[in-house]
């Protein structure tokens, strides 16, 4: 994966992490925590090659 791909996906978890910090129903919360943690491990790890993606919701 491209450092730019990796970067991207960084600088969305961080957003991910500010949304769910100002979430005032705790269902947007967890989502945008969930998508924060998938953001963080494709910034982390890459894509994985060969997996199914993970429905988030």
């Amino acid at each position: 994966m491209a450092d730019q791909d990796r970067i991207y996906f960084a600088q969305r978890a961080a957003e991910e992490q500010e949304l769910a910090t100002a979430a005032h129903d705790p269902e947007v919360a967890e989502a945008h925590r969930k998508m924060q943690r998938a953001y963080l491990e494709r910034a982390s790890i890459g894509e994985r090659p060969g997996t199914l993606s993970e429905t988030i919701g």
